[in-house]
């Protein structure tokens, strides 16, 4: 499976749920593989509520981890394609849109950086981001945003070097 043919405008294939989410996990294999984008992670705390802003560089291709719940997603700044549902969308700034549980985004980002923040329920008011993550996400063997950072610089020290390029 070609994981760029994901953004292929040109495709005629029909693409399924399932399709889609094998797309998108080819595409995050093959991203692996490659020097990792500078995606600047920020929490925000609220009363009942968790913010997780990511900040992405122009250029960037990027995927996110499956979600467990249901979320708001509010695009503040740039355009992105990104899939929803079994469709590849262009989506500019500013714009907000609801979020099912179980999806997996890709995106590509245009010529402007992107900040995009997924918004969820937070009624314990948690603030420990390991069991927000574990909460929210099907975390990916390689981790996430700053979790990935941590392990390849963890991996470097150690001699090997994973996802970052030092």
């Amino acid at each position: 499976m070609d994981a760029v043919e994901l953004f292929d405008a040109d495709s005629t294939a029909i693409v399924t749920p399932e399709l889609m989410r094998q797309k998108v996990v080819a595409l995050q294999d093959e991203l692996l593989q490659m020097p990792q984008a500078d995606i600047v992670t920020t929490h925000t705390f609220l009363p009942g509520v968790y913010e997780r802003k990511i900040t992405v560089p122009p250029w960037t291709v990027l995927t996110g981890a499956a979600h467990k719940t249901g979320y708001r997603v509010r695009l503040e700044k740039g355009t992105i394609a990104v899939n929803r549902d079994t469709e590849v969308v262009v989506l500019t700034a500013p714009c907000e849109f609801d979020a099912k549980a179980g999806e997996q985004r890709a995106g590509r980002v245009f010529e402007d950086e992107v900040v995009w923040v997924d918004v969820y329920d937070n009624a314990d008011n948690c603030q420990d981001i390991p069991t927000l993550e574990d909460r929210l996400y099907v975390v990916p063997e390689c981790g996430l945003g700053d979790t990935r950072k941590q392990l390849a610089l963890t991996n470097e020290i150690e001699g090997e070097v994973l996802w970052l390029d030092g």
